[in-house]
């Protein structure tokens, strides 16, 4: 079983990210400041404002400008649940400054 196409749009502030241990991507916190999603209804992850939304990121990397470089900063996220039979996770798909 597959989950179903899904889009969730969050603004908030970039508290941290984490590289993971393999050296691939790793994991941003974002403290939620609002839910901007256009489907309520199609929101597998309904993020709650003022409360932390963890997800996983392929693109961590200290260059200049990378997401590294926006932590303390607001941002706006684009995210996903993908998942499987086995569980899932939360993925961004799109992350930048406001």
């Amino acid at each position: 079983m597959k989950t179903a196409p899904n889009a969730t749009t969050v603004t908030g502030v970039l508290r941290s990210c984490h590289p993971a241990a393999d050296g691939f991507g790793g994991e941003v916190e974002i403290e939620v400041a609002a839910n901007e999603t256009a489907d309520p209804r199609a929101d597998f992850i309904r993020p709650e404002p003022g409360r932390p939304l963890r997800a996983f990121y392929g693109e961590l990397n200290d260059r200049p400008g990378g997401v590294r470089a926006l932590v303390g900063r607001r941002v706006r996220v684009q995210l996903s649940f993908l998942g499987g039979p086995t569980g899932g996770r939360v993925v961004v798909r799109k992350l930048r400054a406001l």
